[in-house]
């Protein structure tokens, strides 16, 4: 189990770090640290460090010009317990133990799907060439969010600054999803069939794909040159569309993407490809 350190507010938010057992990161604006923050004019160059043990993790100040604050109060060392927060100059870091997520009781459930049916897609999701990646909407189920900040897995809210800032609870989410990893077998288990969001499978890197995926957020009316909100991560929404789709429409959608794995009735699987 390994420790992760994320950016939750300032320059670098989203950001992960990850420490393995017996191993200590070091924070702060100069590149000889493990996390570097260089834009944060109030942080020091070596401001603190975070020491993981595997089931303790213990922060210390390294002599910084303004301090360190664990959960609000100014230390210059304290053990930092799954969930809880370090200020360092204008930047807040959350630290959270991989995995550690609590039992969960859904706010709401549609019919539920059969194991076997989830078990099926999960093999299909895994059985997929190219890259795996999925467009969570965070907005659907606050477990979303438990489940990304306790994976160490890329993940980037669709929405930029202070809007991303605000909406971060209920914004669409992007996450590399590694076929092996836990984090794919709990959206699986506890997402197919709910309506948590869609997969996709592409090629290209992380940012790259985002930047694609974003550019679905808002389409143009033609007929009336209105621009909408497109919720494309809606699984309904996704497998209503591309069917509809002209072959130009289908390549603005697509892009470098290969194919969209989506939910359908009773947790059926779903899968558009770019060649049809």
């Amino acid at each position: 189990m390994r420790a992760i350190v994320l950016i939750e507010w300032g320059p670098r938010r989203c950001q992960k770090a990850l420490i393995e057992p017996g191993k200590t990161l070091r924070v702060g604006r100069l590149e000889r640290t493990d996390l570097v923050v260089p834009h944060d004019e109030e942080m020091s160059g070596l401001h603190f460090e975070l020491a993981w043990d595997g089931a303790q993790c213990a922060m210390r100040d390294l002599g910084s010009v303004h301090g360190t604050l664990l959960n609000g109060e100014r230390v210059a060392s304290g053990e930092v317990g799954h969930g809880e927060w370090i200020r360092a100059g204008n930047t807040i870091f959350s630290v959270y133990f991989e995995g550690v997520v609590p039992p969960w009781t859904p706010r709401r459930r549609r019919a539920e799907v059969p194991a076997e049916r989830k078990a099926e897609a999960l093999a299909a999701l895994r059985g997929e060439e190219a890259p795996l990646y999925a467009v969570l909407d965070a907005a659907r189920e606050d477990r979303i969010l438990t489940l990304l900040r306790s994976s160490p897995e890329q993940a980037q809210s669709h929405y930029e600054g202070e809007e991303g800032e605000e909406l971060e609870d209920v914004a669409p989410y992007l996450v590399a999803v590694p076929k092996d990893s836990w984090l794919l077998e709990r959206l699986v288990e506890e997402g197919w069939g709910e309506g948590w969001g869609i997969y996709l499978t592409c090629r290209r890197p992380f940012k790259e794909v985002r930047r694609q995926v974003r550019r679905q957020l808002l389409v143009e009316v033609k007929q009336t040159e209105e621009v909408l909100y497109f919720r494309f991560y809606d699984p309904k929404v996704m497998a209503a569309t591309v069917p509809e789709c002209n072959p130009k429409q289908k390549q603005e959608l697509f892009g470098e993407i290969e194919a969209f794995v989506v939910e359908g009735m009773e947790g059926k699987i779903i899968r558009m490809g770019s060649d049809g």
